[in-house]
């Protein structure tokens, strides 16, 4: 049975602040919240296609950085906003690119709902900076917030 909203955590927990999908996912996860799915590990925004086929809500939670970028800052984009969206992913195929081949393929969820979170290290290591660690707790409350709306 397909679940009706599915929590993505994309990163890679060993390239540091990047690894933030990764550790807000888990703690979505620890709520154990009734219809809700998480997966966790994505390390490449491609692989949502595979996940989220069919599926009618998806949440994906992913580190940014990019100019102008402010390490802990929390934005909220629905799927078309992520169109015209210049915001620069930490991986090689950005969230953007990972929507419209979706859309060209038909395999976009019926709802998506993208939070990002602006990092400030992506370098090889374990453990995210403080002013990324010091958005997780608020940015678990707003995804819960909306998985319940």
């Amino acid at each position: 049975m397909t679940p009706d909203t599915i929590v993505i955590g994309i990163g890679n927990e060993l390239r540091r602040d990047d690894g933030v999908g990764l550790t807000v996912a888990q703690r979505i996860a620890e709520r154990n919240l009734p219809d809700v799915r998480v997966v966790n590990g994505i390390s490449e925004p491609a692989a949502l296609l595979d996940v989220w086929s069919g599926v009618p809500r998806v949440v994906v939670v992913d580190a940014v950085s990019g100019p102008g970028a402010a390490p802990g800052r929390i934005r909220r984009w629905a799927g078309p906003d992520l169109e015209s969206t210049a915001v620069v992913s930490s991986h090689a195929l950005g969230l953007a690119q990972a929507f419209a081949l979706a859309q060209a393929l038909a395999r976009t969820p019926d709802e998506l709902v993208v939070f990002t979170v602006d990092v400030a290290d992506t370098n090889h290591g374990i453990g995210i900076t403080p002013a990324v660690a010091a958005a997780v707790p608020r940015l678990v409350d707003l995804i819960v917030a909306e998985l319940t709306r």
